[in-house]
């Protein structure tokens, strides 16, 4: 393995001070069996590392390590780090940092020890004088009575390193009455160093949503309401506190007071009072523009968006907070009464309660310095931002079809339009405000303002992931080093793993963890929030539709897998995981006898009356549509996660049926662009599939046939695909996201031309024919800022750079595809009787009263 270099650039004129970073690396294949190999040097300095693994090569070496340090850096000044490849592993110098006591789960620091209760949602620290400062999560139900932290277990070790310890508690807040309200989950991470102590708090409800006549607006019976969320803590003795609103700020200004609240009440922002922020009964409920600082009744300091540190002199020490995404998450609060000083994560200060939807969570962070000496402001609100060269990620096949150092084209112009245009990603969140704790992160859906009248406001429309911008995100900054993709990606990674997955498993098999679609297109989202359908909208803009829930043709997996290798984020792991499983069980089902009768009413009984009436019906299982693409995306995500479970054999079976190398394409209908045109997605996924079983050398019959099949509508297109808009009256929107569309025809040219080397100039030359023509058109376009065309190029970026280059015939070898040349796959009778019987077994071997009883409740809107 070749040296990485690691740059840490300080842009702020900020000294760092041991700040904590962290990167996901990728290495190449068979290069690194043992993270022990590998040291973090400063020069010839060897720094304290934590390493952890995060995917391996199906040879046993890792494929990508999350690295973590503590850092040093002078104001506007760059640190070259380098991770090497030590040809013996170092010895393991990690101390015994957890011990069990008395008192609880202890970790020893540097600055003394963190000692997490058992059972319990507190912890103390002790300083080496053994002075001690107690802090607990409270919450207080929407009566304002105070609800019981109730843990399924004690503290449980996650990590444990040189650098850190994170220990996390899991459980349930217990009304005053016995009724469960809300689940939490707890991660406490200890720097060992410096006794930094960073809080990340998820705010969970599991219940279902009951979404009657499948619409989500707020104020929905599964809902749960609370007055406040927040961390205390008791400071001993006599105290007194400084308080600057504003620490980011070149010379920040800092008021000295005995007690104070800071509350940011809104963003700040120049429409903070936008319809985004709406309650169940439609009334906005942002009280003010930004946040003020009072003390003793009296107003102290506004202003419009607080990034605060509170520094909290005491009888035994310090103490400092700060809350990252503080005016971005708003509402918030820091503030200190006599002894006691809290973190409002949700604080009692706002208009109204708190309303948490069925299957919804919030993740809220704090940061809390018990020593000082460390630069906690600017790790909070502008932490340091590692980053490698893009030749790192191409060495050692981080991406499929990346080229690193290319010179950039129209294409990257193009892109370069969501960091540097007016309406760039960051400006977009202005128009509608997309802030607030609900909010954030998310992107606004701005072409979905096309069609509205001069003057009109713009609809509160959310894009959800409409296709894949973490996935975009991420291989922007990969290919450029700039952090801003990183922020776009990891604050909308954070806010789909919360609020666009339905955190629930109550309802229907086929929503439960699936992903929510964007908002009604060019409809309002009124009080359905990010939900797609509400009560407000007398239709959907897909005729006759005026209600739903997660499908499987909105489900994007992609970018959750690069963030979780980019940062380590266990939610984004997860979110992979629950979103493969849902689709899989969309697909499949999950047995049961009820279940199985309907499937065989909707799927077979149609078969079986084209048999009788002498029809010749495909005997395709999955459709042809971004649907089954989906699906085969994310079990290839999910087989990346989890190479020793079945996910990969799964998608080889997807894959067999679904398509052929000798189907008729022309009964496909593909060229009617709105029923067809999503079979690019599905052809898009396989070609990703065949580039994973190439990287990982398995060119077995499997991948052979998958190949054919992909050839053989490679060819079709070739011959018969022409751009969208060349035809628009077929078209019920006729604008330039078709144009945007079609990139993805392009990439399938060059990704054809890679596997068909005898035929690959003619691929090459079709794909360059059509990319160029795409960008001229866009580069030309009113339109070219709009989000869902941005993302589009940047989801379907990749593949022009790499492949097909003249004189290179490369033959694919391996074992011959098992598909019968020639022979259509048509469906038989016995075929049609195996899939019957299969059914049939498969629901009584899963019969259960209960759940039988379980799935019909879940389809009735009320119970």
């Amino acid at each position: 393995m070749e040296k990485v270099a690691i740059q840490i650039r300080e842009p702020n004129g900020t000294a760092r001070i041991k700040e904590p970073v962290g990167l996901g690396i990728p290495v190449p294949k068979g290069t690194v069996r043992n993270a022990q190999q590998l040291a973090l040097m400063d020069g010839d300095k060897p720094l304290t590392v934590q390493l952890q693994p995060l995917a391996h090569w199906p040879d046993g070496s890792i494929r990508w390590v999350h690295v973590s340090t503590l850092v040093d850096l002078a104001p506007n000044s760059q640190k070259d780090l380098v991770l090497a490849h030590l040809k013996t592993p170092s010895p393991s110098t990690t101390k015994a940092a957890v011990s069990q006591t008395a008192g609880g789960l202890q970790i020893t620091t540097a600055t003394g020890s963190v000692i997490l209760q058992p059972d319990s949602l507190a912890w103390q620290v002790r300083n080496p004088n053994d002075e001690v400062v107690p802090s607990a999560v409270i919450l207080s139900d929407d009566a304002g009575a105070p609800c019981t932290a109730k843990a399924e277990s004690n503290w449980e070790i996650t990590h444990k390193g040189p650098v850190l310890v994170a220990a996390t508690l899991k459980g349930q807040w217990i009304k005053q009455t016995n009724e469960p309200l809300a689940r939490f989950e707890c991660e406490l991470r200890i720097f060992l160093e410096t006794g930094l102590v960073q809080l990340e708090l998820v705010t969970h409800n599991p219940k279902r949503a009951r979404h009657p006549g499948g619409l989500w607006d707020l104020g929905d019976p599964g809902s749960v309401h609370f007055h406040e969320l927040a961390v205390e803590t008791a400071v001993p003795g006599t105290s007194t506190a400084k308080v600057t609103p504003q620490a980011t700020d070149v010379s920040p200004s800092v008021l000295n007071l005995a007690d104070f609240n800071l509350y940011q009440d809104s963003s700040g922002g120049e429409n903070w009072q936008s319809r985004n922020h709406v309650d169940a009964n439609g009334e906005v409920t942002t009280q003010f523009c930004g946040y003020r600082l009072t003390s003793a009744g009296k107003l102290e300091r506004e202003g419009k968006r607080a990034n605060p540190l509170v520094s909290i002199e005491h009888d035994s020490g310090q103490l400092e907070l700060a809350v990252p995404h503080f005016w971005q998450n708003f509402p918030t609060s820091l503030r200190k009464e006599g002894n006691k000083v809290t973190a409002g994560l949700f604080p009692k200060d706002s208009k109204s309660v708190y309303e948490l939807q069925g299957g919804e969570r919030k993740t809220l962070r704090c940061l809390m310095s018990y020593q000082g000496g460390t630069s906690l402001s600017a790790m909070a609100y502008t932490p340091l931002a590692p980053i490698i060269a893009p030749e790192c990620y191409e060495r050692a096949e981080a991406f499929p079809w990346f080229k690193a150092n290319t010179q950039p084209g129209p294409l990257d112009h193009l892109i370069a339009e969501g960091l540097e245009g007016e309406s760039n990603f960051f400006a977009k969140r202005e128009v509608i405000d997309e802030f607030g704790w609900r909010n954030f992160g998310d992107i606004f859906a701005d072409h979905e303002t096309l069609y509205q009248a001069e003057g009109e406001e713009p609809f509160i429309s959310h894009y959800n992931n409409q296709y894949d911008a973490i996935c975009g995100f991420a291989r922007q900054f990969a290919l450029t080093g700039d952090s801003r993709w990183f922020e776009l990606m990891d604050d909308l990674a954070s806010h789909v793993a919360d609020i666009d997955i339905y955190h629930t498993e109550e309802d229907r098999a086929e929503y439960n963890n699936g992903l929510f679609w964007h908002t009604d297109h060019y409809l309002d989202a009124y009080t359905a929030t990010h939900r797609t359908f509400s009560k407000h909208n007398d239709t959907s803009s897909t005729p006759g539709q005026t209600g739903g829930g997660p499908a499987a043709e909105h489900c994007y997996t992609t970018g959750l897998l690069y963030h979780h290798y980019l940062t380590g984020s266990q939610a984004s792991r997860d979110a992979v995981l629950q979103l493969a499983n849902w689709i899989r069980t969309w697909h499949e089902g999950q047995g049961g006898l009820l279940e199985q009768i309907l499937a065989l009413k909707k799927h077979d009984l149609p078969m079986l009356k084209a048999l009788v009436k002498g029809q010749r019906p495909s005997a395709h299982q999955y459709p042809f549509t971004r649907g089954t693409g989906n699906y085969l995306n994310a079990l290839l995500d999910a087989s990346l996660l989890e190479p020793g479970e079945n996910w990969l054999n799964q998608a080889e079976v997807v894959i067999s049926k679904t398509i052929h190398p000798a189907d008729n394409i022309e009964i496909r209908n593909l060229l009617d662009v709105e029923t067809g045109w999503s079979y690019l997605i599905l052809m898009t996924s396989i070609a990703r599939y065949l580039h994973i079983k190439r990287e990982f050398g398995k060119t077995d019959a499997h991948f052979n046939y998958a190949r054919d099949a992909f050839m053989h509508y490679a060819h079709w297109m070739l011959e018969n695909e022409r751009p969208f808009l060349s035809d628009p009256e077929q078209l019920e929107f006729p604008n330039d996201t078709w144009v945007a569309q079609d990139i993805r025809k392009a990439m399938l040219m060059f990704q054809a031309a890679e596997l068909n080397p005898p035929n690959a100039k003619a691929f090459q030359d079709r794909g360059s024919r059509w990319l160029t023509e795409i960008c001229e058109t866009l580069t030309k376009s009113e339109q070219k800022h709009y989000s869902r065309i941005l993302i589009i190029l940047m989801q379907n970026y990749g593949a022009h750079q790499t492949g097909y280059r003249e004189g290179v015939t490369e033959e694919l070898t391996g074992e011959p595809s098992k598909a019968t040349p020639n022979k259509l796959p048509i469906l038989t009778w016995g075929e049609l009787l195996a899939r019957v019987v299969t059914r049939l077994v498969r629901g009584a071997l899963t019969f259960r009263p209960s759940k039988e009883r379980a799935w019909i409740q879940a389809r009735l809107d009320r119970t």
